[in-house]
């Protein structure tokens, strides 16, 4: 008897022995113990996950001599010669090659017969998007009514070119990719059974290559034990033209730090291999997302599937990056993956796409970058609040000791609040700092900026009061309702939050103790003169209140 090859001598028999499709198993099952089959079935997904296969036992089920039955004996007759293919109740039609109206006209003609053996006549329409419209068309009133013995399963890897008119017509179960640990698990229960010694590399190396296919696994597979009697990573790659993780870890290193030339020399050495550029922006674009997760995850080890060694080394590599490099690194080289399956040149499209993925070398991370500036504005704050503190001081401190010296020649004997007296000299002084009020003002708007132009102020720490004297009070309630806007503007002038009170000068005087407006009535010329004259005193100082009009 001729070779019969892994993916043919290991295909399913039965519903249990289908991998990775345990929904679609499940429905399949169901429907069958509880007589609800349908008449049409679409079955879609990527090629080598058990479309066709799960077709044929779907037939075996329903036409087993113990069935319809969820687990076909796969002994009688009608399993084995459906197993066999040459059941002549199970019809497999390729539809690519079947595609006229010709073709349907004959099916629609032959279905009208009864089994032969079974109870069900099953037709398998493999690739059934490659059919014409006019096919679909003569098809459809089957489709929908066919005779009670038929069941339709429709098999396709584009269920996106089947008319919806004929979707609408079936149920439809759409197959997924095959995960890697299944296929890893199930390579190495068949080189097991079949005496080929692999390595745990080399079977993760075939799993990832196969791209969810297990039929591709298995044809790999198939290839490699007649390639190597002890099969391992190395093998594996030189089969498969797949890059060695020390050249895919030196083009991941060569791009965080931006080393260009490096990475021209990579590129270079890759085409001098011989290496499919296309292959190799592929393996890229999955090793740029191992590191994004190697930088993520706390354990990669769980996540990722590679041996010690490679894992530290992957460690390492992402312990000289961010997440947010890594994750613009991955963008860019997916970007040339694309950029790559149209160009003409592929090396050019390469080395262009890698050289400018490189720049992102020169990118601070967010974080440092706030820092740094959160950083900025805290010195230059504080040295602008010590400046503006120290200059204060020093004009307070020489205006406070100029009017000490006034008061001592005129009235040597008064006692002065020392602290009335700073506040009147803050009032009157004009400090170096006095520059931010102006830039304040010229920030306003005219009629607000015209209000405050003759007022005066005093900053103590995070408070501004301003003052307003004269004719000028009757401004203060308007005033008042733009204290948000004030308070903001003098914030930004001054470079820290301020509080602003507004005072006109009625309020002002009502803080002036008996005391010291006694004093300053003293102080007068004309009443000297008057107590001298007159040979009085001052019994009492009674402020007179302003008239309201």
């Amino acid at each position: 008897m001729s070779y019969l090859v892994l993916a043919r001598k290991w295909r399913p028999q039965g519903f249990d022995e289908v991998i990775g499709q345990e929904p679609i198993i499940r429905i399949l099952k169901n429907s069958i113990e509880q007589g609800k089959v349908a008449h049409a079935y679409l079955f879609s997904g990527p090629r080598g996950v058990g479309k066709t296969s799960t077709a044929r036992i779907l037939a075996k089920a329903l036409n087993c001599g113990n069935g319809p039955t969820s687990a076909p004996c796969g002994t009688c007759a009608s399993c084995k010669a459906i197993t066999d293919g040459y059941s002549l109740d199970v019809m497999e039609i390729d539809g690519a090659s079947n595609t006229s109206v010709d073709d349907v006209r004959d099916l629609r003609e032959r279905i009208k017969y009864m089994p032969s053996g079974g109870k069900y006549k099953v037709y398998i329409i493999d690739e059934s998007h490659m059919l014409s419209n006019a096919a679909f068309n003569a098809l459809l009133k089957t489709l929908e009514e066919p005779p009670p013995h038929v069941i339709f399963v429709l098999a396709t890897t584009a269920p996106k070119k089947i008319p919806l008119t004929v979707l609408s017509r079936c149920q439809h179960l759409p197959f997924r990719r095959i995960p890697t640990q299944e296929i890893k698990a199930f390579l190495k229960k068949i080189s097991n059974e079949e005496n080929i010694n692999i390595s745990a590399s080399a079977v993760e190396l075939i799993a990832r290559a196969s791209d969810g296919s297990l039929r591709d696994s298995l044809t790999i597979l198939d290839q490699l034990s007649s390639f190597s009697s002890d099969i391992n990573e190395s093998d594996v790659k030189d089969l498969l033209g797949l890059t060695d993780f020390s050249l895919l870890s030196k083009t991941s290193i060569a791009l965080i730090e931006g080393k260009r030339e490096e990475i021209l020399k990579i590129i270079d050495e890759l085409v001098e291999r011989g290496t499919d550029i296309r292959s190799f922006t592929k393996e890229l674009v999955h090793f740029f997302r191992d590191l994004l997760i190697a930088k993520v995850v706390k354990k990669p080890e769980d996540v990722l599937d590679f041996d010690k060694d490679d894992l530290e080394s992957i460690k390492d590599i992402v312990s000289k990056t961010s997440e947010e490099v890594l994750t613009l690194l991955l963008s860019e080289t997916m970007k040339a993956e694309l950029d790559i399956k149209n160009a003409s040149s592929p090396r050019v499209a390469l080395e262009i796409s890698l050289i400018k993925a490189s720049f992102l070398s020169d990118m601070k991370p967010l974080k440092e970058i706030l820092k740094n500036i959160e950083d900025y504005v805290r010195d230059t704050k504080e040295a602008y609040q010590n400046e503006f503190l120290k200059d204060t001081a020093e004009e307070v401190s020489l205006q406070v000791s100029n009017s000490t010296s006034e008061v001592k020649d005129d009235n040597p004997p008064a006692e002065k609040d020392t602290t009335e007296i700073q506040t009147d000299t803050l009032l009157s002084a004009k400090p170096v700092i006095e520059d931010f009020w102006e830039r304040a003002i010229k920030k306003m708007e005219t009629p607000l900026a015209s209000k405050l132009s003759r007022a005066e102020f005093k900053l103590n720490d995070n408070e501004l009061k301003i003052f307003l004297n004269g004719g000028d009070s009757v401004f203060a309630d308007s005033i008042r309702k733009n204290l948000k806007i004030l308070e903001k503007i003098f914030s930004e002038e001054i470079g820290s939050r301020v509080i602003i009170k507004i005072e006109t000068l009625k309020e002002k005087e009502k803080k002036i103790s008996k005391k010291e407006l006694k004093e300053k009535i003293m102080g007068e010329p004309i009443i000297k003169e008057a107590l001298e004259l007159f040979d009085g005193r001052i019994v009492d100082v009674i402020p007179i209140k302003e008239d309201n009009n």
